[in-house]
């Protein structure tokens, strides 16, 4: 090498195409599996649409396969974008015991349908409302808990518990513990546990879990939470994952929950998306919300529809980002502006704006806020989110 500098070159070149080669197999392996069960499930339900047992078995198993692609493609996004320099959370005031509910039922059944038995355990006393980053929170548990039960082993378990563990004034100390019995880290494997892209490879070789980033972004948002992932594991008898975060408890004035989704009954909403299926989709949810609904396909028929409205005939305006033609941040912009002219000096201004997109990445979430909206809610929606975003902006 040292004689002929290209050959060395040529060499490190084809090492770095191997690897990426290698990580891009494994991705598409890891997306392509729940896709698999998503249009097998599918048929099913085509081939048997007056068997509602298995319609119901059927769409609760699609709803898994989703949520994991959801969860890898987040996991793609985070590896690129947790960076020291322009990672940082975004703490709200959220129902942590909601979390923890709608966690412990999505991983009861994914333990079920393993063939694993599946212990959740909220020690009480425990706070029901604290300022914290949900979504981060929420990736981590779901990244440790999807390990805990794809490395275990059929009749095995997973343990959950999450615990108060002191309190400080208004911080309390919050730990999350998850606990299996599979197939165990060795200790060589645990010194490279948390590096991007390097996975866990069972003991024949020839078996290789994951795409290798599941703990690494579990590593890193941790660690912007001011907090340490610990591990203990033992091959072959299983791991155990445990974090400590400090978050506030908010005062019970500060907390508003919303009750019975009944907050947004009469509302106007005007949703821009040029996706008839995302709209249909948009208009059920808000219809079932009690919501007068107007869709428009384009971003200029939007701008157009709120100029010609009366001032507070909408309550709120949803607006997809990448429209063709005018797209959602240019129209935002255009509805903003029209603050400057007569009766919507107010109504423009104030009007609560949500971004409802598949733009995920952080960047594009403050692009959002930056041109004026009031907040970004991502695709696939979660429908909690999107009805709490709309509640609190419109009460707002």
């Amino acid at each position: 090498c040292k004689k002929n500098p290209m050959f060395s070159i040529s060499m490190r070149y084809s090492l770095i195409m191997e690897r990426n080669n290698d990580i891009l197999s494994r991705i598409s392996h890891e997306i392509r599996t729940p896709l698999n069960s998503i249009m097998g499930l599918n048929r099913i339900i085509q081939e048997n649409p007056g068997d509602i047992g298995a319609v119901k078995d059927c769409a609760s198993k699609i709803s898994l396969a989703s949520s994991y692609i959801v969860s890898l493609v987040n996991n793609i996004i985070e590896i690129d974008e947790l960076s020291p320099e322009s990672a940082h959370l975004n703490p709200q005031v959220f129902s942590i015991k909601k979390l923890l509910d709608s966690i412990c039922i999505t991983y009861e059944t994914a333990a079920k349908d393993a063939g694993l038995a599946f212990q959740c355990t909220v020690s009480e006393p425990f706070p029901e409302y604290v300022l914290a980053d949900h979504i981060r929170l929420g990736q981590v548990l779901a990244n440790l808990l999807s390990n805990a039960i794809r490395f275990n082993k059929t009749g095995g378990h997973v343990d959950f518990i999450a615990e108060d563990v002191g309190a400080v004034g208004k911080e309390h100390t919050l730990r999350f513990t998850v606990s299996d019995s599979g197939i165990g880290i060795s200790p060589e494997q645990l010194k490279k546990l948390f590096t991007p892209f390097v996975n866990i490879t069972a003991e024949d070789k020839d078996t290789v879990y994951g795409a290798g980033m599941g703990l690494a972004v579990v590593n890193k948002i941790v660690t912007m939470m001011d907090s340490k992932i610990h591990v203990r594991s033992i091959e072959d008898e299983g791991s155990t994952f445990w974090f400590e975060i400090k978050v506030p408890v908010p005062d019970a004035e500060e907390c508003k929950p919303v009750e019975g989704q009944h907050e947004l009954e009469g509302c106007c909403i005007l949703v821009a998306d040029d996706n008839n299926v995302n709209c249909d989709i948009a208009r059920h949810l808000l219809e079932g919300w009690g919501c007068k609904v107007e869709v428009t396909n384009r971003g200029e028929d939007a701008v157009a529809l709120f100029a010609a409205s009366e001032p507070g005939h909408y309550d709120a305006i949803v607006l997809d980002i990448r429209m063709s033609g005018m797209d959602g941040l240019e129209a935002c912009k255009k509805i903003r502006a029209l603050g400057g002219e007569g009766s919507y000096s107010i109504n423009a201004v104030e009007i609560p704006i949500i971004a409802m997109t598949a733009n995920a990445m952080e960047s594009e979430r403050e692009e959002s806020l930056r041109v004026g909206m009031n907040a970004h809610v991502s695709k696939p929606i979660d429908p909690d989110e999107l009805y709490t975003v709309l509640a609190a902006n419109i009460r707002r």
